[in-house]
């Protein structure tokens, strides 16, 4: 369903992922089964670029700005991914911690050796800001039970707001003006809480956010990617889900 969802950008999706993994360059990573903490849906895998690559799309982004530009948020996330998946109890002595926090280390090495080699800097402080901000809200969930409000930050925190930033940042730096801020970071921002919460199988709170996505693209240039975006929303209301009344612990 993925492939066909993002066919308009498969090409470009294949060169970010060329640019982002690093599965065969450390094999010691693999025999202590790192890379099984980026085994990943194949939407979750391409969502994060596809909407950066569509979004700029639809502004005229320059190719090669618009595949870094993607590449940086992908690499980003992974960053935050093998982290957060770290195996809390394996100690600081633990090989398979040590490597995942390394390998974590070395994605963020990959962005910034983007950001230098692309010249695109400007996208440092809104992407650090939007990274800070999941991790702030990493250490102030430890040790607290799972509640409605605890998801609902979670969700803002961790998918959120990296996805708004992303796509104000891709519509800029094509042709869209900058009285579009506003419209892009509101656009993206509900597509990251309809998603987020659609991941943790509470479709019925996404729907508001998913719906709420559909306004605000259609303030948006129209045509092939902007279909694309909207086929996304359409796929994720079709997916399967619960409450967050029913989420607990």
């Amino acid at each position: 369903m993925t492939l066909k969802l993002f066919d308009s950008i498969r090409s470009d999706l294949e060169e970010v992922h060329r640019v982002t993994d690093v599965t065969d360059r450390f094999p010691v990573a693999e025999h202590h089964n790192i890379y099984t903490l980026l085994e990943l849906p194949p939407l979750e895998v391409d969502l994060r670029p596809a909407v950066v690559l569509l979004t700029g799309r639809l502004f005229n982004c320059v190719r090669a700005k618009l595949v870094a530009l993607a590449a940086m948020v992908q690499l980003l996330f992974l960053s935050v991914r093998v982290h957060q998946q770290v195996d809390e109890g394996g100690g600081p002595g633990n090989d398979r911690t040590r490597l995942a926090v390394l390998i974590g280390d070395y994605y963020l090495g990959r962005f910034f050796g983007l950001v230098g080699s692309s010249g695109l800097t400007g996208v440092l402080l809104p992407l650090s800001e939007a990274v800070c901000r999941i991790h702030d809200g990493a250490i102030a969930r430890i040790h607290l039970c799972a509640t409605p409000a605890l998801v609902m930050d979670a969700v803002r925190q961790e998918t959120a707001e990296l996805i708004a930033q992303a796509c104000v940042i891709a519509g800029l730096e094509g042709d869209a003006p900058e009285g579009a801020r506003e419209e892009l970071f509101r656009y993206g921002y509900n597509l990251g809480m309809g998603y987020g919460l659609t991941d943790r199988g509470l479709k019925d709170d996404a729907r508001h956010y998913l719906e709420e996505v559909r306004i605000w693209l259609a303030g948006l240039p129209p045509g092939a990617s902007r279909d694309a975006l909207d086929g996304l929303v359409t796929h994720l209301l079709d997916l399967p889900g619960r409450s967050l009344a029913g989420a607990g612990g």
